[in-house]
């Protein structure tokens, strides 16, 4: 059991990452499907957090907050401080976007590995997890793409802007 909530534990750091990561790039973005596609994806890793330390409570352990200076440390080498709210233009945010390829490959290889010996309840957990970080990748991928090509932002409407 020890185990398992290490691994959920660790499941919890990269979604707050993942969450972290969003919401300062929907910041420092200046284009508006940019903004609402990082917003929707940062509210995404922050209902799996919610959904993963639910689970990790279910097996008698506490998540617990990931350190500010850790993730300022991992912000600050990403968006450098002196980027500025709606300062990153298309063309600037190629990098940007790679590593959010790279963050939403490496929780899809995490969920993936890790499903395929956890609980049945937990499982299912993973996989639902991977699928949607499968869905995040692809959204990424399309807007790198675009980005690349013709240096504008895939269009992207949420299904519920709340």
């Amino acid at each position: 059991m020890a185990d398992t909530k290490k691994i959920i534990s660790t499941a919890i750091e990269f979604e707050h990452y993942g969450h972290e990561y969003y919401v300062r790039f929907q910041e420092l973005v200046a284009d508006t499907e940019a903004k609402a596609l990082m917003k929707s994806l940062g509210e995404d890793e922050k209902e799996h957090v919610e959904i993963l330390t639910r689970q990790l409570r279910e097996l008698g352990g506490e998540a617990k907050k990931p350190s500010k200076q850790m993730l300022a440390k991992g912000m600050a080498e990403i968006f450098p401080e002196k980027v500025k709210r709606n300062s990153i233009a298309a063309k600037d945010a190629i990098s940007a976007v790679k590593l959010g390829i790279r963050t939403e490959q490496r929780s899809i290889d995490f969920y993936s590995k890790h499903a395929k010996g956890a609980p049945h309840d937990l499982k299912e957990i993973f996989e639902r997890l991977e699928k949607m970080e499968r869905g995040h990748l692809g959204m990424l991928e399309d807007s790198l793409r675009n980005l690349e090509d013709e240096g504008v932002w895939t269009g992207y409407v949420p299904i519920l802007e709340g």
